[in-house]
């Protein structure tokens, strides 16, 4: 039977199955088909041609060749017929614990390389007893200096560095060795800039000129690029790497910690995956999983503040590997984010026996409680692991900028200054350093609570300005919140977008304007032009990022990420603008409002575009619900308990008296009626009222009966093959007449989406001018959805246009409607200033100049708009300023400076 007409017998069968539902009054408008994900390992990149034709040589012995396929990660089981074969692809593999390297066939080297990858560090140096290769020479100074006998470890390569010197190394392996040996050497004695430059000489070497195809050199080139936070060229090189051995696991641990550290914990998840796979490809191999795949889980769920998560994927390699010297102390980081600081000195001086004097766990302890923004107890662990091996910089960078963060100046620059002597190509530690000299050039002023910081010059204007605004905001959030911070917040006011990135993250790029670090708060100039994000609504960021200052403060920096981003977006006291409102009510209409867990993990790591803005949105809903149904108090005994170190889901329980699974079901419940409100979720549905008449039109019923019926076929046959159904149904509806809507405003009259389409056929027949005689219907829909501003635009162009002086007073209250959703225009609020000046309104007047200026503090314009109407007020102080702010950004024009002088003495006569 051919597939036309199979496909019109099973339509028959379906039209008869779903006749009846068809015929309900009021089908939903959307039927939805399940939907399955399918989470897919990280792919490697293309073999590289160059590995293809080398492996599959004709000159090559049937041994030569099964050598190639195996250094190249492209062996099949038949190819791992001998120890010394299996021994390659099991280190390749990170199976370091599998039986063949208990045979002494394997090369010495490939079993101590072994032994010291799962920690068994005295039995490497016993199984290289008497190699003098330069592998062996750098396996044994890895061992050493995982012991503590750093004495020792550099004098093992001693012989290494000769040889290199003396140009005798004559392979690929042996440079590249070499560059591992050195950079041992570099961590034990601090590193020239010469030593950078000629090791990355050395790789360059080793693929170049000696053996295009040694994959290794590539890996050690991204190890060394990721040294110096590089990411971006290690991840190329990496990838390199693994186009000429997609079974180095080696790489894709590292191409995991790379997307760690971007927050892709999707593609985190992805490599592990990839690694476990790697691991059990083994043949006999038992399916343990892959050690390197539980350091970037453990590294992933401690950057997600899932400590608990990162216990559970270590303990399973440390039951594996007892002695696997980076699990262990990665362990006593875990426990540290727990906040049980005694369980990790624990765990740091149970490594202690291990390895006497290593710095790995307290660095590891430090590098984690920074992340966790417990600033105190992580420059505690990083600085004495700084002092046990004072050349190593890792430690002292991530404390200078963790210092940097806490606003502990002088320490920065301490920690950073010696970093950039022992490595000056630490790329985020030498951008902080500059600026933190820079910093030290900058000006400041101070109010009762804050500190700003700015460079001199134009952006003193702004910065003696901000210190009244910034006093208002800390009444408003230390009074919603019922604390103070123990000390001033610094206010940095960055002068371009690169100075404040590198202030935020030690590199010139991030997108944002603001930030908050704890007691520091770094904020872009609102300028407009190059290397400026533009003007903005700095007094409510601000506000928003203070917000974040103090409910740090208050929970000792343990507080859920979505709550304090709730609290923040809460205490803005501003309206949720219409975008946000589309959003929310989408998610809830579909189901893809996020869980407790998904909620912290979309601020940073978003799966869609929308993610983030939605988990802002969501966050603050969650709040106010939080708020509404449990009490103002109800937030802060949350942040109190987060204090002392409880975790979301107990101090949920404890306060709400509900778990999070509830809460979630009982918010649901709230946010559909509170969505109600807004007019947003009208019943009956515009789409139910579209369903029922086209139903009731015999064509268009025809037309929606086969297309139902086409996307039950499609969807069962996709379901029954791929795997994947078809998504979502939209069923062919009639688009309504002019005269429908009518007819359905005689039944509905306060309907919003009938409204809407009454006024889309109102601007459509003028071409889209709003009229005088549509004025009333505008009105209706404000009134019916009044968290759209579309009607208030229209209403306000409608009368700002007309000749009538009453009618343009009547556009200021939908201008207010406007005004006080805009975030980064001074548009509405330099209307208004006009307006209340034309009616004689002049503190309204004042006041919204005031604001204008706030948002374009660089305009002069909106200067000389704040200065006219501050002397309607006879606010001579005020006008003052805003003149003086003229003289500054004007400074060719000298009217500027001769009103200033005037001005000068009419506040002097006014005060005599």
């Amino acid at each position: 039977m051919k597939r036309g007409s199979t496909v019109r017998i099973v339509r028959r069968f379906f039209v008869a199955v779903l006749g009846a539902a068809l015929l309900a009054p009021l089908a939903p408008a959307q039927i939805e088909a399940e939907e399955l994900s399918a989470v897919t390992a990280a792919e490697a990149p293309p073999l590289s041609t160059s590995v293809e034709r080398a492996v599959e040589a004709a000159y090559l012995s049937a041994e030569e060749a099964q050598n190639k396929r195996v250094f190249h990660g492209l062996w099949s089981p038949e190819d791992l017929d001998t120890p010394s074969r299996r021994a390659k692809a099991a280190l390749d593999m990170g199976v370091w614990d599998d039986p063949v390297f208990n045979d002494p066939s394997v090369p010495a080297e490939d079993r101590a390389e072994a032994l010291l990858q799962r920690g068994d560090l005295e039995a490497a140096l016993e199984a290289l007893a008497g190699a003098r290769s330069i592998r062996s020479r750098r396996i044994r100074a890895a061992s050493l200096e995982l012991l503590g006998r750093f004495e020792e470890a550099d004098a093992a390569i001693d012989p290494v560095v000769a040889e290199l010197i003396r140009n005798q190394s004559q392979s690929a392996e042996d440079l590249v060795e070499g560059v591992r040996a050195m950079t041992i050497r570099a961590r034990l004695r601090g590193e020239p800039a010469s030593n950078y430059r000629q090791m990355m000489t050395l790789l360059a070497r080793s693929r170049d000129e000696l053996d295009r195809l040694y994959w290794p050199a590539y890996l050690a080139e991204a190890e060394l690029l990721y040294d110096k936070d590089n990411s971006r060229e290690a991840r190329d090189a990496a990838v390199q790497a693994l186009s000429m051995n997609p079974r180095s696991a080696e790489t894709w641990a590292l191409l995991g910690q790379i997307a760690v550290d971007s927050f892709n914990m999707d593609g985190a998840a992805q490599i592990t995956e990839r690694l476990d796979v790697l691991a059990a490809e083994l043949p006999d191999a038992p399916e343990l999983g892959s050690p390197l795949a539980a350091l970037v889980t453990a590294r992933s769920r401690l950057r997600q503040n899932d400590p608990d998560g990162a216990a559970e994927a270590l303990d399973e390699a440390i039951e594996r590997l007892p002695r696997y010297r980076n699990a262990l102390a990665m362990r006593a980081a875990a426990q540290a984010v727990r906040y049980d600081y005694e369980g990790a000195d624990q765990r740091i001086a149970a490594f202690d026996q291990l390895s006497p004097g290593s710095p790995l766990a307290l660095y590891e302890s430090g590098r984690a409680l920074s992340e966790a923004r417990q600033y105190d107890k992580a420059a505690e662990y990083l600085g004495l692991a700084a002092e046990r091996q004072p050349n190593w910089p890792p430690p002292l960078v991530e404390l200078g900028l963790l210092e940097l963060q806490a606003g502990r100046d002088e320490e920065a620059l301490a920690a950073l200054t010696r970093v950039a002597e022992l490595d000056p190509f630490q790329v985020r530690a030498d951008n902080s350093l500059t600026l933190i000299r820079d910093l030290q050039a900058f000006d400041t002023v101070e109010s009762e609570h804050f500190i700003v910081r700015f460079q001199p010059g134009i952006d003193r204007m702004m910065a003696e300005e901000m210190l009244a605004p910034l006093e208002v905001n800390h009444a408003i959030v230390a009074g919603a919140l019922d604390h103070v911070p123990d000390r001033k917040t610094i206010i940095e006011l960055m002068p371009n977008h690169r100075w404040f990135a590198v202030r935020i993250t030690g590199m010139p790029a991030i997108h944002t304007i603001a930030a908050a670090t704890g007691p520091v708060i770094a904020m872009e100039a609102p300028k407009i032009g190059p290397n400026h994000t533009g003007e903005y609504d700095w007094v409510r960021v601000i506000r928003h990022e203070y917000v974040h200052t103090v409910t740090l403060s208050r929970t000792r920096n343990r507080i859920p990420h979505w709550f304090t981003e709730a609290a923040a977006v809460y205490l803005e006291g501003a309206p949720r603008d219409y975008s946000t409102c589309q959003l929310l009510v989408g998610a809830l209409k579909n189901g893809s409002l996020f869980d407790m867990e998904e909620i912290n993990i979309a601020f940073v790591r978003p799966k869609k575009p929308t993610d983030r803005g939605q988990a802002y949105a969501q966050g603050h809903w969650m709040y106010e619900y939080i708020v509404e149904r449990f009490g103002p108090e109800a937030p802060l005994r949350l942040m109190d308990l987060y204090a002392e170190g409880v975790r979301e889901r107990e101090a949920m329980a404890s306060v709400l008296g509900i778990d999070r699974a509830e809460f979630l079901n009982d918010f649901l419940v709230w946010a559909r009626a509170d969505a109600a409100t807004w007019g947003m979720l009208p019943e009956p549905s515009l789409s139910s009222m579209l369903l029922e008449v086209t139903l009731q039109d015999p064509g268009t019923r025809r037309e929606l009966r086969n297309a139902l019926a086409d996307f039950a076929i499609d969807t069962a046959m996709r379901a029954g093959g791929a795997g994947v159904s078809s998504g979502q149904f939209t069923p062919p509806l009639m688009t309504p007449t002019e005269a429908l809507v009518d007819a359905w405003l005689d039944e509905h009259p306060e309907h919003p989406d009938v409204l809407d389409l009454k006024i889309r056929f109102a601007l459509e027949a003028t071409e889209g001018e709003p009229t005088l005689e549509m004025a009333p219907l505008l009105e209706r829909y404000a009134a019916a959805r009044p968290v759209d501003p579309a009607p208030h635009k229209l209403l306000a162009r409608l009368f700002l246009e007309s000749n009538d002086p009453e009618l343009r007073q009547n556009s200021t209250e939908h201008l207010e409607f406007l005004d006080v959703r805009e975030q980064s225009s001074p548009t509405f609020a330099s209307a208004l200033a006009r307006l209340y000046s034309e009616s004689g309104e002049s503190a309204l007047a004042s006041a919204k100049a005031e604001r204008a200026t706030t948002i374009a503090p660089f305009d002069a314009n909106l200067r000389e708009l704040a200065a006219r109407t501050a002397l309607m007020e006879q606010d001579l102080e005020r006008a003052r300023r805003h003149i003086a702010a003229l003289v500054q950004l004007e400074p060719d024009r000298p009217a500027h400076q001769k009103r200033l002088e005037r001005i000068d003495v009419m506040i002097a006569q006014q005060d005599g």
